[in-house]
């Protein structure tokens, strides 16, 4: 109608936006009213209005590692071997009795005539192997070295000769010894050889042992 006034309307956009504002506000308060008083909650809550600690700039401790810090120079460690036994103490052994050596004796340069270094040889040959008769210097129809001093007849049984025999050769240089005739052999350094039979146990040397000597020989012998 001509000259009324219209009403005017408010926006209706307006109108969703207050409501949604009221709920907003409402929303939160029920819940409260609603979960008030639960131990979850409160808890949650709690938690919540804890605040992480503030990020701390303090540096970090030195390490505690064992680990000794390396260095130019290594110091080896301390051995670990166990030093040796020290020896046991024992009582000491009795010293050993001293024996006295009679010091060794010159033979004598006298035997039956002889020349002296052939008397040496026979005082030697005699003590060692405890002869009692020694024939020297004597008178022979055929050749012999007896006549002048430089021959012995060792009288013996055939063992004892056996060795004597053996025993002058085995030293035939050292004696100056120029031969052996012993059971009918002849032996003057290179083996035995059979001698002829000259009809007799004496003649044939069955019971002495004859050993004849250079003219002259350098001896060491003792008794």
């Amino acid at each position: 109608m001509a000259g009324r006034h219209r009403k005017t309307k408010a926006p209706q956009w307006k109108l969703p936006a207050g409501i949604a504002a009221a709920v907003a506000t409402a929303l939160p308060a029920s819940m409260w009213l609603t979960t008030a008083g639960t131990p979850d909650v409160e808890a949650a809550s709690a938690a919540l209005a804890v605040k992480a600690p503030p990020v701390s700039s303090v540096t970090p401790p030195p390490s505690t590692s064992s680990t000794p810090p390396s260095s130019s120079t290594t110091t080896p460690p301390p051995s670990t071997s166990s030093a040796p036994p020290k020896p046991t103490t024992s009582t000491k052994a009795p010293a050993p009795v001293k024996t006295t050596v009679p010091a060794a004796t010159a033979c004598s340069t006298s035997l039956a005539g002889t020349k002296p270094h052939v008397a040496q040889v026979g005082n030697h040959v005699k003590a060692k192997f405890g002869v009692k008769t020694v024939g020297g210097v004597a008178g022979r129809a055929n050749a012999s070295d007896h006549p002048s001093g430089l021959a012995l007849d060792f009288m013996v049984d055939t063992a004892t000769g056996n060795a004597i025999a053996d025993y002058i050769l085995a030293n035939q240089k050292d004696f100056g010894v120029t031969y052996v005739i012993w059971r009918q052999r002849y032996n003057d350094g290179s083996g035995w050889d059979t001698m002829e039979d000259r009809g007799g146990a004496t003649a044939n040397h069955m019971d002495h042992v004859h050993v004849s000597f250079a003219k002259s020989a350098k001896v060491s012998v003792s008794c």
